[in-house]
């Protein structure tokens, strides 16, 4: 194992009277230096943890105040092997904070081989595919995890759940080590508890823990720049009693931590309470509540088998539905009755549909400790009845058989029409005495005529419509599970006849234009180029080798350069200062370089990124040493998270500072970044 390596590489130095660095630890075991400062930094806790001297490095230079110490913790690291499941658990965990994952690392880490490695990713892919992430392959980087922000904590939460629930020390330390002892759960506690008095609940053991859980990763993610942008329900949330307690309660946190949270980070707090206070005493808040895509998911599966369709894949109805039923639950438990009732309308139009609903909400009705109403049942029937619709229409087109008694102008009007509307296969147009004869020869589904047909004459469905549409004849049409046609023109067909067309187009601003005028009627189909980190970052915006009387000073310097290319205002350089004053050292992400910025407030015109390189290097606000300053900006919190990684990666690789020393100007910094990163 890692650390009885580790423990061979120490004994062998001191044994031959010898001092050590970090380097030549690093060349021992084939890893890089970042590895084994990681390491040392984990083996300095666990000393402290055990009151003995920690290792210092002076200089690259290893200095051992105890060995013995040392000894004692990595032979007992050694004599650990963590099985096949605490690392498959360990690689999700470290991924989901980490936001990507690197083979070789992990194979270093862990000393395992990269093919049990990449076995290991196959089983964490499928993990993390239930909350819809991603891991998509990055150049020089490993794996990236993508997703939505929401998605990724609710991994996570599932993760620290399943660890706290099982009995691996190994991963409770991991845990502790990596996410929960990282934010101090004081102003948590206190958080919770001021908000339990104001909503006059009493929260479950269980869901205490969670929420506690869910609020450290919450802030953990928010120190980071990792915010929610959207959330589900945020109507019904907004709303809610709940939703002003959590509201009125919000400074605790925010002047305990030293952050501000936005108000979707509040609205999924109060869903994480909303769940918390219930009356059955067998519910399990986690699986009942915050999984309870699970639940639905199973529902739609019993819908599936009663139904004999498959309706499984419909995204629509299952976020439909999640934010439908914590609603309807809230609702129910509050005594909140609906006001429109739509029951007796549902249960004459489908009453088989109802009995299945009712059916198959048995089991949440358990869990939950609820009765779901009628009218409260019914809504749920018109979101199945609509996928239904919905995978008719994906699955089959309408063959339609067009009967008519007037003449051939009329009789193609009214076929225009009924193109225009639906979207159909219109078979042939047929004056009534051929009718038997083309239904028997030809696949029909339906059959609209504008004559009076008996019903004996044919067995197909037939509607009798008017001459030219009017809304009763689109209704009767739609009854029979016909949906509107939903045709969209390919934006880069409309933009490319226009430039046909014309001698100069301004095709950025075209698009844009036609996207707004044609807004429901236009599919985005032009491919959109990836931004790369030259599209942000010019040599007009590289300051090399710079003298400055302090940090602030080097901060407003690098700023200035975005500030007369005009992507940001004055007041940001002023934030980012109060930041860095703020938080400190949580910017500093490589050895001695600091990335400055700010939150967004309206003083970002777009994004970009300025660089300023020290002759000296100057104290940041604890003493610690920084010769780099990397200051952006980001218009949409996105745009910039792919060229910041990239230079955070690179700050962090071995020999970077040594190459910008021998940096003399602007232009061979942006030749560096095009070796490092040529796609």
């Amino acid at each position: 194992m890692w650390a009885l390596k580790l423990l061979e590489v120490f004994n062998s130095a001191i044994k031959n009277n010898k001092n050590i660095t970090i380097k030549e630890v690093a060349e021992e075991l084939n890893v890089s230096q970042r590895s084994i400062r990681y390491e040392i930094e984990k083996l300095n806790e666990r000393l402290i943890e055990n009151d003995y001297q920690e290792i210092e490095s002076e200089k690259g230079i290893l200095k051992f105040g105890n060995l013995d110490g040392v000894r004692e913790i990595l032979e007992t690291d050694g004599q650990y092997n963590i099985s096949s499941e605490e690392r498959e658990n360990y690689i999700i965990l470290k991924t989901l904070l980490d936001r990507e994952i690197n083979q070789r690392e992990i194979s270093e880490e862990l000393d395992i081989s990269k093919t049990t490695v990449k076995g290991h990713l196959k089983e964490v892919k499928l993990f993390l595919e239930k909350y819809s992430l991603v891991l998509d392959i990055q150049y020089r980087k490993g794996l990236e995890l993508n997703g939505k922000e929401e998605n990724i904590r609710g991994a996570l939460l599932k993760i620290l759940n399943v660890i706290s629930r099982g009995n691996s020390v190994y991963l409770k330390n991991k845990a502790k080590e990596l996410i929960l002892d990282r934010v101090e759960e004081v102003g948590i506690k206190r958080f919770i508890n001021y908000c339990q008095k104001l909503m006059e609940i009493i929260i479950s053991d269980e869901a205490h823990d969670i929420i506690l859980n869910y609020l450290k990763i919450s802030l953990y993610m928010n120190k980071r720049g990792f915010t929610i942008e959207n959330i589900k329900n945020e109507k019904f949330l907004s709303e809610t009693k709940e939703y002003k307690c959590i509201k009125k309660g919000s400074p605790i946190l925010e002047e305990w931590y030293e952050i501000e949270l936005s108000k979707y980070e509040y609205l999924k707090i109060t869903d994480y309470f909303l769940g918390s206070n219930t009356y059955n005493l067998n519910y399990s808040y986690y699986d009942n509540w915050v999984e309870i895509e699970v639940i639905v998911k199973d529902m739609i599966q019993e819908f599936n088998d009663e139904i004999q369709e498959d309706i499984s894949q419909d995204k629509v109805l299952l976020e439909g539905l999640l934010n439908h039923i914590k609603p309807t639950i809230y609702r129910i438990r509050n005594h909140i009755e609906l006001e429109n009732s739509i029951y007796k309308e549902v249960l004459e139009s489908y009453p088989h549909l109802f009995e299945i609903v009712e059916k198959i909400i048995k089991k949440l009705e358990k869990s939950m400790g609820v009765k779901f109403t009628e009218d409260e049942i019914s809504f749920l029937v018109i979101h199945f009845k609509a996928a239904m619709d919905r995978n008719v229409v994906r699955n089959k087109k309408y063959k339609v058989l067009l009967v008519c008694g007037s003449g051939y102008g009329t009789s193609k009007l009214l076929a225009q029409q009924i193109k225009q509307y639906y979207d159909v296969e219109i078979v042939d147009i047929i004056p009534k005495y051929m009718l038997e004869k083309v239904i028997a020869k030809e696949s029909v589904d339906l059959v609209l005529t504008t004559v009076d047909i008996e019903k004996e004459f044919v067995s197909k469905p037939t509607i009798k419509l008017n001459a030219i549409l009017n809304e009763e004849d689109k209704k009767n049409i739609e009854s029979y599970g016909v949906l509107k046609s939903s045709k969209k023109v390919s934006m880069k067909s409309l933009v490319e006849v226009i430039k046909k067309n014309c001698k100069e187009v301004d095709e950025k601003s075209l698009k844009k234009e036609l996207k707004s005028l044609l807004e429901g009627f236009v599919v985005d189909d032009i491919f959109h180029k990836k931004n790369t980190i030259f599209d942000y970052l010019s040599s007009d915006r590289i300051l090399i080798n710079e003298s400055v009387k302090d940090w602030k000073e080097a901060v407003q310097k690098v700023g200035n350069l975005l500030v007369r290319s005009g992507s940001i205002e004055e007041s940001y350089i002023k934030s980012s200062i109060k930041t860095i004053e703020e938080f400190g050292t949580y910017m500093v992400l490589g050895p001695q370089v600091v990335f400055p910025h700010a939150r967004t407030k309206g003083d970002v015109n777009e994004t970009g990124f300025a660089i300023l390189t020290l002759e000296k290097p100057v104290d940041l606000l604890n003493g610690e040493k920084v010769s780099v300053f990397i200051l952006f900006s980001s218009k949409d919190n996105k745009e910039h998270l792919d060229a910041f990684m990239k230079l955070v990666d690179l700050s962090n690789k071995e020999g970077f500072l040594e190459s910008i020393k021998k940096i003399k100007k602007s232009d061979d910094f942006i030749k560096l970044l095009k070796r490092e990163f040529p796609n």
